[in-house]
């Protein structure tokens, strides 16, 4: 493993520093899944209260962000005609704190006694807080147990860096099935997809044979296998998905399938079911679905991928068969014009240009070995020209991408979750901060990289 620093100059005496990490194998590099951290209600919190809600406060309303303690001890079984069977606990708190409260002047008002209860037992236990922007309406957003520190966990490995977009924004949790650290997009080790492809999106691939490749995946190109069946999109089943539309049409007969990441978490019949953006909806055909007993819990698998030994599908690409990609290929919503639909991530910057930020790429040179980068940002609460730097946008990555003589790359989960980690620590600066002393802030992440 060779790791270096590089100084590039930018106008006016700024600079940008990016560290390069190579290794001669792609087998050597494994998907690291971070264990809960209590700390993560707090964690998130404080993003939308000191970087989200501040930096625009007229797109956010009223915000309940809340999680279940493990001992909490609530009636969490829910079924309606609206949302359909759930066993999920969080996914039926949600339901319940969304139609039983209402944030008025930052204090909550309630419905009924037992959402009261529900949220005094939250109370007692520090598992809610109340966030306001300037919009007069409330948003529950639930904040799943999946997050924790890359600092603190496999301290031994050799190369540790954030990896996945996840759900975080407000926009992203657009339904009651979306909890803020759910990851999306295709993550696939040895032939096995451990999460599907979203929204036809760039995947780098890196196949059986050494060959790295950069092509669009969507969840339709898959074969969805639930219990001992198989569904193909347009063959024995439907699959719908945003940006296309919120909510499923309905369906005459048949089961209609929520699925987020490798489970099924709602079941519902006839239709008008709304659409996760971390994840789709299933219908099946209507002769197949009156057969099927599929139920909230299932697991869910998909084929297709088997001739890959990594593949990874988060942002856009910087280089692709050696040319420098100039503007956005894959679709990402745009906070900025309030698109109709939102689906995550939110806030990825639209500015491909001139929007400036810590960057993380992965790629390959002409050998097809592994490279990774980091471009280090600015820290957010104050900048030395010169001393810090500037943060690179996605027309600069693709330059450095092209000067490291890299072939395919794409862009990684970025900003204030961008950092490596080489035997377990930093050589740059994370872009996040403490207010007191201006020292890193490390997000919490709930999924990584590593070299072990």
């Amino acid at each position: 493993m060779e790791s270096e620093i590089r100084i590039y100059p930018r106008q006016k005496g700024q600079i940008q520093r990016v560290q390069v990490v190579k290794w001669d194998d792609w087998s050597k590099l494994d998907f690291l899944y971070l264990k809960e951290n209590p700390a993560a209600l707090q964690c998130f919190r404080d993003i939308y209260a000191n970087y989200l809600v501040p930096g625009c406060p007229w797109v956010f309303g009223n915000m309940i962000l809340f999680h279940l303690p493990w001992d909490l001890n609530f009636d969490f079984s829910y079924e309606s005609k609206k949302y359909g069977k759930i066993t999920d606990k969080l996914t039926a708190a949600t339901i319940a704190l969304k139609e039983g409260v209402i944030i008025m002047g930052g204090k909550p008002i309630f419905k009924n006694k037992t959402i009261r209860a529900l949220w005094k037992c939250l109370e007692d236990n520090k598992s809610v807080f109340v966030v306001c922007g300037k919009l007069p309406f409330t948003k529950v957003i639930p904040v799943g147990g999946y997050a924790g520190y890359l600092s603190e966990q496999e301290i031994n490995a050799v190369i540790k860096v954030n990896s996945s977009f996840f759900v975080m924004d407000s926009f992203d949790c657009a339904t009651v099935y979306d909890h803020v650290g759910k990851i999306f997009g295709l993550c696939v080790k040895d032939g096995v997809v451990e999460s599907p492809p979203l929204y036809r999106r760039e995947a780098l691939l890196v196949k059986k044979d050494g060959q790295v490749v950069i092509e669009e995946l969507d969840i339709r190109d898959m074969k969805i296998k639930i219990g001992e069946k198989c569904y193909l999109h347009g063959q024995n089943a439907t699959v719908y998905t945003r940006p296309d539309r919120k909510r499923t049409p309905y369906w005459k007969c048949g089961k209609q399938v929520v699925i987020v990441g490798n489970q099924v978490v709602a079941v519902k019949e006839k239709g008008r079911v709304f659409i996760p953006a971390s994840g789709f909806v299933l219908c099946m055909n209507s002769n197949d679905a009156c057969e099927e007993n599929i139920m909230p819990g299932d697991r869910v698998e998909y084929h297709g991928l088997e001739d890959i030994q990594f593949g990874i599908q988060v942002g856009n690409s910087m280089v692709r068969d050696g040319i420098i990609t100039k503007e956005f290929v894959s679709k990402f919503y745009n906070i900025r014009k309030l698109e109709k639909i939102p689906y995550p991530p939110s806030l990825y910057p639209m500015d491909f240009e001139n929007g400036r930020a810590a960057r993380i790429g992965l790629g390959c040179d002409q050998n097809h070995h592994p490279v990774l980068f980091w471009a280090e940002g600015a820290g957010k609460l104050q900048y030395v020209p010169g001393v810090d730097s500037t943060g690179a946008s996605l027309m600069e990555m693709g330059q450095i991408a092209k000067d490291l003589g890299l072939i395919n790359a794409v862009n990684l989960d970025g900003g204030g979750s961008a950092q490596i980690l080489i035997d377990n620590i930093r050589s740059l600066r994370i872009s996040d901060r403490n207010e007191k002393d201006n020292s890193d802030a490390e997000r919490l992440v709930p999924l990584g990289l590593v070299v072990r």
